[in-house]
């Protein structure tokens, strides 16, 4: 096992306990959100301009929490709360990013976001809401415990990685 490996195992235990996807930076000039999974992202990342947006914003953050050395919570351009979680084993050194969810205030929103994002990038306003409807809604507790729950995965795998490297 690579310790690839083990953060790719990470990224299935996390996304089958809570629902969330993620995705692993190594590098900012690698930064490819296109490849995000999510529902939400990929069809607001059929706007070229979107995509542009949503790739300026992941960079920022993946070297805020690369520099701060913990985990960043940020709402991203589409106002998706995401977080970002640095990883550093010796030599090793990465950013896990979370797909993003919704605070229930946000969906009281959803027809001011779906104007917003309809204009804002050339897309179907239903289209919109109808991902609003689709997207995880978390409570602020719920959140943490999730971060935490990341955080608390990636050193079980870490650890499970070094004892069988031995």
């Amino acid at each position: 096992m690579t310790i690839q490996e083990a953060l790719k195992q990470t990224m299935e235990d996390y996304r089958a306990l809570t629902g969330l996807r993620s995705y692993l930076i190594t590098e900012s000039g690698e930064i490819q959100s296109a490849s995000e999974r999510n529902y939400f992202c990929k069809c607001l990342k059929v706007s070229s301009q979107a995509l542009k947006k949503c790739e300026e914003c992941t960079g920022e953050y993946f070297e805020a929490a690369r520099g701060a050395q913990k985990e960043c919570i940020y709402s991203c351009h589409a106002g998706l709360i995401k977080w970002a979680v640095p990883v550093n084993d010796g030599e090793y050194h990465c950013v896990i990013i979370s797909e993003g969810i919704l605070a229930k205030r946000q969906v009281e929103d959803a027809d001011q976001w779906a104007d917003y994002l309809s204009k804002e990038y050339d897309l179907s306003k239903e289209m919109i809401k109808r991902n609003f409807e689709i997207v995880t809604t978390m409570n602020e507790e719920q959140m943490n415990a999730s971060i935490k729950l990341l955080k608390d995965l990636i050193d079980y795998h870490l650890a499970i990685y070094h004892a069988q490297a031995k």
